[in-house]
């Protein structure tokens, strides 16, 4: 981004970039909305989301909201492989300092399902650009911290092609995902007790992941979480 010299390490943006980055600090406890504390935003503790927290590692602001734009039309953006690492590391450090506190050893989900897209924006776009950061999720933790992620993509389907979330409000959201997916019965797979990571690219309201989160614990997830690369309110999202 300031056209530097790369350390090799760095891949795309080197360590001064990374720290200008738009990092998420403060924000809810749970949703993870950006917020001038990290207290519970008003919508939480009014009524509390499906999933246990989100987690995510950037406002969805300039430079990232680009990234992120060009990567819903292109999977091989080079920086989205440096972006995830960061990810990764986020969320490492999240479950670390929640699992000191209860003093017990840390652990992740044992299983991270990506956001799905509907069969037709499949076909339009070509592929899951929630699948493609799961899959470099996937191997970083197994190379850089020898630790496996089971990324499970065909258990969970979208039954609804909804509008443009962009054009709705918070509330025409909601209603817009409400039953949007399924969950695959026929699946070898079971979610009975499996803790469970939802991932996707921007959270913006919520009410898309809340929606999946509530199909996910119905079939008999134990907890479910929410990761993120970018986390926004609905009122000043862009994307």
């Amino acid at each position: 981004m300031c056209r530097g010299a790369l350390e090799t390490v760095n891949q795309c943006i080197c360590d001064a970039c990374v720290s200008e980055l738009p990092w998420l600090e403060d924000c809810c406890q749970q949703c993870a909305v950006p917020l001038t504390t990290d207290a519970l935003c008003p919508d939480c503790q009014s009524k509390a989301p499906a999933y246990r927290r989100c987690i995510s590692a950037f406002i969805y602001q300039a430079p990232i909201d680009n990234i992120i734009l060009r990567l819903k039309k292109d999977p091989y953006v080079a920086e989205i492989k440096q972006l995830t690492a960061l990810l990764a590391e986020r969320i490492l450090r999240c479950y670390q300092s929640t699992e000191q506190k209860q003093e017990q050893k840390p652990s992740l989900p044992e299983l991270v399902i990506p956001m799905p897209l509907h069969w037709r924006k499949i076909a339009q776009r070509g592929f899951n650009q929630s699948q493609i950061i799961g899959n470099l999720l996937s191997n970083y933790f197994l190379y850089e911290h020898k630790t496996p992620l089971k990324v499970l993509s065909d258990i969970c389907q979208r039954t609804s092609n909804s509008q443009a979330q962009q054009a709705l409000d918070k509330k025409q959201r909601a209603r817009s995902v409400k039953d949007a997916f399924s969950i695959d019965a026929g699946s070898d797979f079971s979610l009975k007790g499996k803790t469970v990571a939802i991932l996707d690219d921007v959270v913006t309201t919520g009410a898309t992941a809340n929606a999946l989160a509530s199909k996910i614990v119905d079939a008999g997830a134990d907890q479910v979480d929410i990761w993120s690369l970018a986390r926004t309110s609905w009122n000043n999202s862009s994307q």
